[in-house]
């Protein structure tokens, strides 16, 4: 039933790109949210972006009959694929190998799946990435409120709620004890495994209709804003929340930065307090009471920070365990869960390199994705004087940064979100250096 669900939110999401003739290539980013499903091959779950990622160049070769396609690697990317190869090396030396060496087998494929689509995206036609992050937004959420009233109204349908992480579900459905009392909350987790994980999709649609909003007023940029906030907020992810609001202020100070005539700048200040009165009257609203109400009380009797099961303390185990065990080469790839007392992993993937691959593939790894983003944050002025009404550039940027920022609180050293974007983030920086090279001469 699950993929019914799926399938419905690909062809929502195809709609408005109908008659935009959007590149090929740039359909991958309607694929990659669809993190938890596949076909499952010797353990491993072979998911749509990577099936896609292979036939890319193949459907790409038959469309240029005539003309040579040439899959381009720069240095910075090849470096991710060193990354992999050294992440896939020392996991067959530490901890257990059939189960690290497979887990670091599935980081070389997102490496090369990701390699694949950047050689096939042409920078050229780089506005397009705006028009599908919006649309696959606007096609998951739809399902997903729509699912989420379902649920709140009683009827419960097969690939709605998973009670535990493997099972099929676009809502997790977590029980607990607090005060002798039993409580039940969904939390939404779309078609990721975590809903942790899951909001790193919508932070791209924000970001982008955010951005297109400035350029052209338009329902359907509002109306999947609204929705992809709602969204956030239904996977009860703290980080999530943190996350949209940075991605927010970030944005909405870019463009209003951009501007250099003063009534411009007044009057999208002006827009953009609108907007915010308009979201505190529904709030106060006895709809937006009901609904809040409902949504807030699945961030109640959660872990602090500082609490057995809070993120401090599971850091500061991780790290312990870590440093008595082999500080240089690392414990091996999903190893932690066996030494923690409390069977948890890193719950943070940047400690998750470190901890796991070792100080010396584990901090080249958290040096090479920081780096990254100083490099895509260092060519963001040179791209708007190329192209200033191009969106997607900044989209990138600050969903790459968010994406680093939300991997703080899960461990995911696989994140297609990161390793994709990484990547593409270095090919449209170094496009907007040699586009502004060549204006200077």
């Amino acid at each position: 039933m699950i993929w019914l669900f799926i399938i419905a939110s690909l062809i929502i999401s195809l709609l408005p790109l109908i008659n935009k003739k959007i590149d090929i290539s740039s359909y991958m980013w309607l694929l990659i949210p669809i993190d938890a499903y596949g076909i499952s091959v010797a353990g491993a779950t072979v998911k749509p972006f990577m099936l896609f990622a292979l036939l890319l160049p193949i459907i790409l070769h038959s469309k240029n009959r005539g003309n040579e396609l040439e899959l381009y690697a720069s240095k910075g990317q090849l470096l991710a694929g060193v990354l992999s190869i050294l992440i896939l090396t020392q996991s067959i030396f530490v901890g257990d190998v059939s189960y690290t060496v497979k887990a670091a087998l599935i980081t070389v494929i997102v490496y090369i799946s990701a390699q694949l689509y950047v050689s096939c995206f042409d920078c050229k036609k780089s506005e397009e990435l705006s028009d599908v992050f919006i649309a696959s937004c606007f096609g998951c959420s739809i399902v997903f409120i729509i699912t989420y009233f379902l649920l709140q109204n009683g009827v419960e349908i097969d690939g709605i709620i998973a009670t535990d992480r493997t099972q099929s579900g676009m809502f997790m459905k977590l029980s607990n004890m607090v005060n002798g009392s039993y409580i039940e909350v969904y939390r939404l987790r779309g078609f990721a495994y975590d809903p942790n994980t899951m909001f790193v999709q919508f932070i791209f649609g924000i970001t982008a209709c955010t951005s297109r909003l400035f350029k052209k007023f338009s329902f359907y940029y509002i109306i999947t804003l609204v929705m992809s906030i709602f969204c956030v907020l239904l996977s009860s992810s703290r980080m999530g929340i943190i996350c949209c609001a940075c991605a927010l202020v970030i944005t909405l100070a870019a463009n209003i930065n951009q501007y250099t005539n003063v009534r411009k700048k007044v009057a999208s200040i002006t827009s953009v307090l609108i907007f915010f009165v308009s979201l505190l009257v529904f709030s106060i609203s006895k709809l937006g009471q009901s609904m809040l109400s409902s949504i807030l009380s699945t961030y109640s009797n959660r872990s602090s920070l500082t609490d057995e099961y809070g993120r401090f303390s599971i850091w500061k185990e991780c790290l312990e365990i870590y440093w008595n065990k082999s500080p240089l080469f690392g414990v091996g790839i999903g190893q932690m869960s066996k030494m923690t007392i409390t069977e948890r992993m890193t719950h943070n993937t940047w400690l998750e390199f470190i901890c796991e691959c070792g100080i010396i593939v584990g901090g080249f790894a958290v040096i090479y994705f920081l780096t990254i983003a100083v490099i895509g944050w260092s060519k963001t002025k040179a791209n708007h004087i190329n192209h200033p009404d191009n969106t997607s550039y900044l989209t990138v940027v600050i969903g790459y940064t968010m994406t680093i920022m939300s991997l703080v609180s899960v461990d995911n050293i696989t994140c297609s979100y990161l390793w994709f974007t990484a990547l593409l983030l270095l090919k449209m920086s170094q496009y907007a250096k040699s586009k502004n090279s060549s204006l200077k001469e």
